[in-house]
């Protein structure tokens, strides 16, 4: 790890690359903050070991505060061996590159120039270069995809809307089963999450973004896929932190328990 304020390279690189979209009177990153963040989440759920650093890389790219994952990552890795940080590398990579369709790529390319600064810095094998998908989409990507968006949203009563999506904005709907499901977050399920760790990362972005209908709707799909009530609630808390940090508007408030219900019995009818 280096101090980005006082290593000549990460300060340099930073001003060119990364906080160049910062806007004036945003809070400067907190390596105490962020590190009690995920060790919040790993102690109430042991299960997010290796998760928990990218729900909060995809939080801090949706609440606008990208600039901040490069530093992240080099605090994460500080002590870490190049096969360690190259396995880090992979899943916030990966986190990042599931989330941009939701978000937009210049809302995600500061994360991006952050964690390459870092490898610049400490040496390529601290990164991983492995390549998941093909460089075309395939018809099994369209199969996966509609397969994939199929289980996701069983049970969280959006058929009727997505029917009218495909009559009116087909070309919109179809990319994103096509493209977001099946070419980027399958792949991922392939090789780098559990499907319900991949779908926790998407719910975690669309939660810190704010869009409280679709983020209820996401609640519930990444329950009926397997992620806990209390895993969860975890979640919600420290994003509505980090949200509090970039001062951002307040994040919900969203009933778990009662969106747990509605899943359930949506499920078993």
């Amino acid at each position: 790890m280096a101090d980005w304020d006082s290593n000549e390279f990460m300060s340099s690189w930073d001003k060119k690359y990364v906080s160049t979209n910062l806007k004036p009177g945003s809070k400067p990153y907190s390596k105490d903050l962020f590190i009690s963040l995920n060790s919040s989440l790993v102690s109430a759920q042991p299960t997010l070991k290796d998760l928990g650093y990218t729900l909060i890389a995809a939080a801090c790219c949706a609440v606008g505060r990208a600039d901040v994952v490069g530093r992240f990552f080099d605090d994460l890795t500080a002590d870490a061996t190049p096969e360690e940080s190259e396995q880090v590398f992979l899943r916030v990579r990966e986190a990042i590159t599931i989330i941009f369709p939701y978000l937009g790529m210049p809302t995600c390319i500061p994360a991006c120039y952050g964690m390459i600064g870092v490898v610049q810095r400490k040496g390529k094998e601290y990164a991983s270069t492995k390549v998941l998908r093909k460089p075309t989409i395939t018809e099994e990507d369209v199969k996966n995809g509609t397969e994939l968006r199929a289980k996701i949203y069983a049970g969280v009563g959006n058929a009727d809307i997505f029917t009218l999506m495909d009559q009116y904005f087909k070309d919109l709907f179809q990319t994103s089963t096509v493209v977001t499901w099946g070419y980027l977050i399958a792949k991922a399920n392939e090789e780098v999450f559990q499907p319900k760790e991949s779908h926790l990362i998407v719910a975690t972005a669309i939660l810190a973004l704010g869009a409280t209908r679709q983020t209820k709707s996401h609640i519930k799909a990444t329950l009926g896929i397997g992620n806990s009530i209390d895993c969860v609630k975890a979640v919600v808390d420290v994003v509505t932190k980090i949200a509090e940090w970039a001062q951002r508007p307040q994040i919900g408030p969203f009933d778990v328990d009662g969106l747990a219900k509605e899943i359930q019995t949506a499920l078993k009818n």
